[in-house]
């Protein structure tokens, strides 16, 4: 997809906007009952836009849908410019959104893009040539219904201590959502 340069406006994509699209954005989805702007199934490769356009890649609840993660992030990261800022919110491996839905083919950790990641454990075997930054990461505060007190408190450490605690609580005290922020290294 051919899109219009324009000095004005960063140009943001949203895949699997459904029917809340970010205002601005061009909306992708799979579904024609959606707001996209575009019809497109991630599971297909390459997308249908050129390389390096995005400025903005907005990915909320739909990355646990797609069958093979690496070349989707190759092609986010092959459609995003230089410094292309990528969100994504995804179910966490401990909450009951990820395994109450069927559509569902994997969960994530703090650790999911390591992969992509340079100075990370699994970055260094090279498997794949798309390097991102990761600038943020944090169990979503807003995804979470919190009570008084103790779920601050708790949601505070969690997210200062990620590793911990997805290695030895994350299924006694669950959360439900991870939020990324990430960045396109070219």
């Amino acid at each position: 997809m051919k899109i219009p340069a324009s000095a004005s406006a960063p140009t943001i994509i949203e895949f699997g906007c459904g029917n809340a699209k970010t205002p601005g954005a061009i909306g992708v989805d799979i579904n024609p009952r959606s707001a996209a702007d575009v019809l497109h199934d991630m599971n297909v490769f390459p997308y249908p836009f050129e390389s390096d356009v995005a400025d903005r890649i907005v990915c909320h609840d739909v990355l646990e849908h797609v069958d093979h993660f690496v070349p989707t992030i190759e092609e986010l990261w092959r459609i995003g410019k230089a410094g292309c800022r990528i969100e994504v919110t995804a179910p966490f491996m401990s909450g009951i959104n990820f395994h109450s839905d069927p559509t569902h083919r994997r969960a994530f950790t703090s650790r999911s893009f390591d992969y992509f990641i340079a100075g990370t454990d699994v970055h260094r075997h090279a498997y794949s040539t798309a390097t991102l930054r990761l600038d943020h990461v944090a169990f979503d505060p807003l995804l979470i219904p919190l009570r008084k007190g103790l779920d601050r408190w708790l949601l505070m450490l969690v997210n200062r201590h990620r590793r911990l605690y997805e290695e030895r609580f994350a299924y006694i005290y669950p959360v439900h959502q991870i939020h990324f922020d990430l960045t396109v290294v070219k």
